[in-house]
């Protein structure tokens, strides 16, 4: 049993509210599980327990704006364990459907595990009743734990069986020194050896990298500098080439630094078209949807481009003096052959539809194939909560955005995600454009 997908799917379906419990169990629907028991979601203070996700769920599924602060206080006043604020969006991501896995989610470890003392009760229970004990099965850290003594199985075989004792007095037995070079100069031996120039050097050849203390190797000169490189077979090296080996350490400048990234949304008009250059604009500034349809009815202007000033998580600072920085956001792609245009692409709103991609410059697009697209640049598809996403959505790898479809203030957590999103795709990249 898998609590934690028993838990989602009923979240998913507005049931969580008919799950109960009591002292002792969490119960959903037609399955129960120890409140103490463990999961597989890893935080940083360990695997999340039963109680822990469902009272979560319950709790986020009622109301998705509720303060953490007051959660917490609730939990705590109630006896349940809690889950962190550090590992609150993942957790919900996941529960909500929002997405379908969780880098969180151990896979090395099973779903559900009993706790220790329950399972201690129903052995001694299954004993009583003259039947044969549970016996839990072995983790992947009790196995490490075991002791690795073969002794028993190898006897099994015939082999002979080795005396314990005599062994641990075997390994006590300290080598005894030996005196191997002891009739040798030892700077004579190590000047044959390793050559004059070692010593020379200032290497100490009694030095090991093992040694406890460090030990800061004497400053070398010019002219010790000059002898190693001969003796490595460089020669000297003049004042320039010097220069171009500093230079060519140092990280290639990309040609697009500094400059504003492009956000691509769609061109059409289509029912199944949440964003294009209406409204798209208006959600990425002030974090709220307005359908473009309305927009279009009010006579607003539609442009081709225009530059937005994101202001999330971009407060005044040295890097951001202004507290904004600024994008690009478009209906109209670069033209195919300009890679420094392209280069500055990092997201795109999807319609659902391949021949979006038809004039994009990456390997594959033109067929359809977007496996290097998304990897370039991280899609997103924005759909209504009640609204079934394009079969081809489950095949790309692109971030769903899924708007209540009647109310608003749910508008906040998809305008966060979605810029979370596109850092954290320019960070991976190591991007060195402006965002």
């Amino acid at each position: 049993m898998d609590p934690i997908k028993i838990i989602r799917d009923h979240v998913v379906n507005g049931t969580i509210a008919k799950s109960t419990n009591d002292d002792t169990f969490i119960y959903v629907d037609d399955q129960s599980f120890y409140r103490k028991g463990q999961t597989n979601y890893k935080t940083t203070r360990g695997y999340l327990t039963v109680e822990a996700v469902w009272r979560f769920a319950r709790v986020f599924a009622a109301d998705p704006d509720k303060k953490h602060a007051e959660y917490m206080k609730e939990t705590i006043a109630d006896k349940f364990a809690n889950v962190s604020t550090l590992d609150r969006k993942d957790l919900w991501a996941y529960l909500s459907g929002e997405k379908d896995s969780s880098a969180k989610i151990d896979i090395t470890m099973p779903a559900y595990v009993v706790p220790e003392e329950e399972r201690r009760d129903d052995a001694t229970m299954a004993e009583a009743d003259d039947e044969p004990a549970v016996h839990p099965l072995h983790t992947r850290n009790s196995i490490l734990q075991c002791d690795k003594d073969f002794s028993a199985v190898l006897g099994f075989f015939g082999a002979k069986q080795v005396d314990k004792k005599k062994r641990e007095r075997e390994q006590q037995v300290v080598p005894l020194p030996t005196n191997r070079f002891g009739d040798v100069k030892e700077e004579q031996f190590y000047r044959e050896a390793m050559g004059k120039d070692m010593l020379e050097m200032g290497i100490d050849p009694n030095m090991s990298f093992l040694d406890n203390k460090r030990q800061r190797l004497p400053q070398m000169s010019e002219a010790d500098r000059l002898r190693g490189e001969a003796l490595l077979g460089g020669g000297t090296r003049t004042g320039t080439q010097r220069k171009v080996s500093s230079s060519n350490k140092q990280q290639r400048k990309d040609p697009v630094a500094g400059q504003r990234p492009i956000i691509i949304v769609p061109a059409g008009y289509g029912s199944k078209v949440m964003f294009n250059m209406y409204n798209a604009p208006e959600f990425l500034a002030k974090e709220k949807l307005v359908t473009w349809e309305s927009m279009h009815k009010a006579g607003e202007k539609k442009h081709s481009s225009i530059t937005l000033k994101r202001k999330y998580k971009r407060p005044k600072s040295k890097q951001y003096p202004e507290g904004h920085v600024k994008y690009e956001i478009t209906d109209k792609p670069p033209d195919k052959k300009d890679s420094k245009s392209w280069a500055r692409v990092v997201a795109v709103f999807v319609s659902g539809k391949e021949w979006q991609f038809k004039d994009w410059p990456f390997k594959g697009a033109e067929e359809g194939d977007l496996v290097e697209t998304f990897n370039k640049v991280r899609g997103f598809y924005a759909k209504y909560d009640v609204d079934t996403p394009a079969e081809v959505i489950k095949k790309w790898n692109v971030r769903t955005l899924s708007f209540q479809k009647n109310v608003r203030h749910g508008d906040r957590a998809q305008f966060e995600a979605f810029w979370d999103e596109v850092d954290k795709h320019l960070e991976l990249k190591r991007s060195q454009l402006k965002y």
